[in-house]
């Protein structure tokens, strides 16, 4: 719809036919507009900023946090003692000599506190080829302490020599391999045979211990 009101004079003269007359009324006295007098500026008026309501929740509040030098610090923590390992108790053996030449002499039979009477008979004529008396070496049976390796029997005999009858070198944890020549292993030359039973008829074997004795003498 158009907008019906107008202010055009014309359009007016079609609605109002009628001659309209302006009376002066001479009881009504119109009084003049007085100035409006300035408004003073308001005084020590404090304006409270508004404050929104605050809504309580059950999270808790996060504290404010200086941005300047901020470092975390943690508490110490208690100083713990310190323990000394302490040593495994040195391993002992029983044995047959008197160990005065550092000469150590392994066997290995579980059957027999030596050997058998063959494999005993050989062992002498071995300890006298080399000019060994009996105070001179130590003679171990190994069958009695299995699981030992060298560096135990090292520490406790402290051979220069040492003769194994019947035990390898996986039994003494060596990683060596034997090549029928003399083993120099952390000042200890080293000669490996068979057991001495085996040994006494083993011809080809006493032959290759016969030359290695003869370097050791």
């Amino acid at each position: 719809m158009e907008n019906q009101v107008t202010n055009n004079a014309n359009a007016l003269r079609l609605f109002f036919t009628e001659e309209v007359f302006l009376v002066k009324d001479e009881n009504v006295e119109i009084q003049p507009l007085r100035h409006a007098e300035p408004v003073s500026a308001i005084e020590n008026v404090s304006v409270k900023p508004s404050v929104e309501p605050v809504l309580k929740s059950d999270i808790a509040q996060i504290p404010e946090i200086n941005p300047v030098n901020q470092s975390k610090v943690y508490p110490k923590a208690p100083e713990i003692p310190h323990q000394v390992a302490e040593s495994a108790p040195e391993k002992t053996f029983k044995f047959l000599g008197g160990n005065k030449k550092s000469v150590l002499i392994l066997v290995n039979d579980h059957e027999h506190e030596v050997s058998t009477e063959q494999g005993r008979e050989l062992l002498r004529k071995i300890v006298k080829a080399v000019d060994l008396g009996t105070p001179d070496f130590a003679l171990l049976n190994y069958s009695n302490y299995k699981g030992t390796d060298f560096a135990e029997l090292h520490r406790f005999f402290k051979p220069a020599i040492m003769l194994s009858f019947g035990v390898e070198f996986a039994d003494l944890r060596l990683n060596f391999t034997w090549q029928n020549e003399i083993i120099v292993h952390e000042s200890t030359r080293m000669i490996f045979a068979p057991h001495l039973h085996h040994l006494d008829s083993d011809l080809n074997a006493k032959k290759k211990l016969w030359g290695h004795l003869q370097k050791i003498k």
